[in-house]
């Protein structure tokens, strides 16, 4: 599985993977892994080679126990539709137009739906990618979830959340307080992904009036881009530095007015915060 990456549009982080356990939510990136840059062909994944690339332990999980989590993935897939508007119409898609599970012989039959083949086709911008291990190792669900969204922002280390997006997007219970989020949601995001993005911090802004939070914002140490020789100024088009200058300028490094939330196996010093603040704002 080493050096398998997942490449895909930036659309398909918009759409959350809703009641998907942890180990549900490896094996559809494994057959993303497989699908992309296949456009609508029928492919035959084996069962063996579904669970290296999900990470999947065989040693607790029998035969049968692997066909319904194959068959639970799919059922929840259907729920998930990617969402198209203009003018004139609304229309939504679900991203697999073929999948069968066949038991005896231990493969999955599957394929992409033609109107959302550019998903995991052709992707020349705007997309997410990341190495499939780094997921598949996490364990919280809402830790996969937000892996995700911070590798789709990995150059520019910064990406700001409204509090209802992000309960949106990583299906956070509606029923979740601050204190809860805090606690089940944003803790187990800072204990595994501090060590995949650098400096990780989470914070929290609070609304203009009153003392409710409205923003979440995460920063982290960006990782530099690699350019090919036939386009080394790819990225310095007026829109690339408008998109960069804007996300890189977040307001609680002008005012400090937010409550940061850093992992418990840390302590920073007045003086290590100041400097990381003149560093980001760099």
């Amino acid at each position: 599985m080493a050096g398998e990456t997942i490449v895909y549009k930036n659309d398909m982080n918009l759409v959350p993977l809703r009641r998907f356990t942890s180990t549900e939510i490896n094996l559809f990136f494994a057959m993303c892994n497989k699908l992309k840059e296949q456009e609508t062909n029928v492919l035959h994944l084996s069962f063996t080679t579904l669970k290296e690339l999900s990470n999947y332990s065989s040693e607790t999980r029998n035969l049968n126990r692997f066909v319904k989590d194959l068959d639970d993935v799919y059922q929840k897939m259907l729920q998930l539709t990617i969402r198209y508007e203009d003018d004139d119409i609304i229309e939504r898609f679900v991203l697999f137009s073929h999948y069968k599970i066949h038991k005896k012989e231990h493969y999955l039959e599957i394929s992409i739906a033609p109107n959302l083949k550019h998903i995991l086709n052709s992707i020349t911008n705007n997309f997410t990618k990341f190495e499939l291990q780094e997921m598949t190792q996490l364990r919280s669900t809402y830790s996969k979830n937000m892996f995700r969204i911070l590798k789709q922002y990995k150059h520019t280390g910064y990406v700001k959340l409204k509090i209802a997006d992000f309960k949106e997007r990583l299906d956070v219970p509606r029923s979740y307080q601050m204190n809860d989020i805090t606690k089940r949601v944003l803790s187990p995001i800072i204990k595994e992904l501090g060590s995949l993005f650098k400096n990780l911090n989470i914070n929290k802004i609070k609304a203009k009036k009153g003392r409710k939070i409205e923003w979440l914002e995460f920063s982290f140490e960006p990782e530099k881009r690699i350019h090919s020789k036939r386009q080394p100024n790819m990225i310095n088009t007026e829109k690339s530095k408008q998109q960069m200058s804007r996300e890189m300028t977040p307001e609680w490094l002008k005012n400090n007015k937010y409550q940061p939330i850093k992992p418990k196996t840390f302590e920073f010093t007045e003086e290590e915060r100041q400097a990381f603040l003149q560093k980001m704002n760099k």
